[in-house]
């Protein structure tokens, strides 16, 4: 007489050539399998259809040994389960392939999020620097830009980025510069592409958002401009002082100036040269930029940062124009007064850090300097045949023009005596 299994009688089984099942006496449809390894396992069996042209079919419900095996008890409350299931006219074989494919979903949706947690803007903006923009000789430029303008976002996952939040910041930056917002647009609208090219986001926040349209800048300080701004330059505190003074001396790219290191430095030899490498030069060329002796003259006075290599740590280009523009200012309005004219109606025009540079440019020239020998100054990128057969590395020529322009400066300050010869009263 068959009797209703007990865990004994299924731990006791013994494994035959074949596999085989031991019904469930009192539990229609439950057994357990016994495979020839020694594996138990319990299924719940049923016939689908009628039962003559049904299909067996069979259900497993889970282990019968081993790690996570189920119970007796768990294993016939499963097999009612399904027999429930039967009665209601629901396939307990298809309900648990769907069940199976819900669990695995919601699985796969939790490992996502969990993923997606850890990708927020700060993360992901490193991920795409190092597979992307780092090789760019914009790389330096693309950091900063992003770094800077979406800061907000940083916590915020890239996906939870919406148009209205690009639009929203490209409103604000447009008011503080709108070149700068133009910049912003396409350095983000690459890098939410790239998100969607590693499966990221569905969707770039900043397609169609409006452009801005760029205008060169063709703004040229005035010799008197120069010589109010090396006025303002003397009242300066340190390094703002030393800063906007190198970077009118040197001609060079405002990042540069402040990203210089000691270490690219030689003050010692008889010709002083600064030696900006490829890797921060905005051409990626190497780029040895002579020192006047007024420039190795602030470099050589100022007090080392300790731990830092670099010449400006923790400086801030945007509050030394600012201070620049106030000292400039009160310079101006000073005058005004010494010669009888109201302070109030003093204006300075607006001008930028990088104009410093153009200003050389354009002055050099009248100073006797060659194009090319400014060109190559400026570190500019040749072009066409002089660009594949020119090798001269205009070492001289460079330091000729700097000099050139230092003198230049310093003599826009210089005090002259007068030409004005008094005369004795009643002679």
């Amino acid at each position: 007489m068959k009797k209703p299994l007990t865990a004994l009688a299924i731990e006791h089984a013994k494994p035959r050539a074949n596999r085989y099942a031991l019904p469930d006496v009192g539990h229609p449809g439950l057994r357990v399998l016994v495979y020839p390894s020694g594996a138990r396992t319990f299924v719940y069996r049923f016939r689908r259809g009628d039962k003559e042209d049904g299909q067996d079919v069979t259900v497993v419900l889970g282990p019968a040994s081993g790690p996570g095996a189920l119970t007796l008890a768990q294993a016939r409350d499963a097999a009612g389960d399904a027999r429930r299931q039967r009665a209601m006219g629901v396939d307990p074989a298809d309900q648990k392939r769907t069940n199976r494919k819900a669990e695995a979903a919601r699985i796969a949706a939790e490992e996502q999020e969990a993923r997606r947690r850890e990708d927020t803007v700060a993360n992901v903006l490193v991920r795409y620097y190092a597979d992307h923009a780092d090789g760019l000789k914009s790389g330096r430029e693309v950091r900063r830009v992003l770094n800077k303008e979406l800061k907000g976002w940083a916590k915020r996952r890239v996906d939870d980025i919406r148009r209205s939040d690009a639009i929203r910041v490209l409103d604000t930056v447009k008011i503080r510069g709108p070149i700068q917002s133009k910049r912003l647009r396409a350095y983000g609208r690459h890098f939410f592409q790239w998100c969607i090219s590693k499966e990221l986001v569905e969707k770039n926040p900043f397609d169609g958002t409006a452009v801005v349209k760029e205008v060169a800048r063709d703004r040229v300080l005035t010799d008197d401009e120069l010589r109010l701004l090396l006025r303002a330059i003397d009242r300066l505190e340190w390094p703002r002082r030393q800063f906007v003074h190198l970077l009118l001396l040197s001609a060079q790219r405002l990042n540069e100036v402040g990203d210089m290191e000691w270490s690219e430095l030689d003050l010692t030899s008889d010709t002083p040269t600064w030696t900006l490498p490829g890797a921060r030069a905005k051409n990626g060329r190497a780029h040895a930029v002579p020192l006047a002796p007024i420039t190795v003259e602030i470099l050589t006075s100022m007090d080392r940062v300790k731990d830092t290599p670099r010449v400006f740590a923790s400086f801030s280009a945007a509050h030394a124009k600012t201070r620049i523009d106030e000292v400039m200012l009160e310079i101006a309005r000073e005058d005004a007064a010494a010669g009888g004219d109201n302070p109030e109606e003093v204006k300075i025009e607006p001008w930028r850090l990088h104009d410093l540079r153009r200003t050389a440019a354009t002055t050099m020239p009248r100073l006797g300097v060659d194009v090319v020998t400014v060109e190559r100054v400026l570190n500019h990128q040749m072009r066409g045949v002089m660009a594949v057969y020119q090798r001269h590395s205009f070492a001289q020529e460079k330091r000729h023009a700097l000099i050139l322009w230092a003198d230049f400066l310093a003599d826009l300050t210089a005090v002259r005596e007068s030409n004005v010869v008094p005369f004795a009263a009643g002679a």
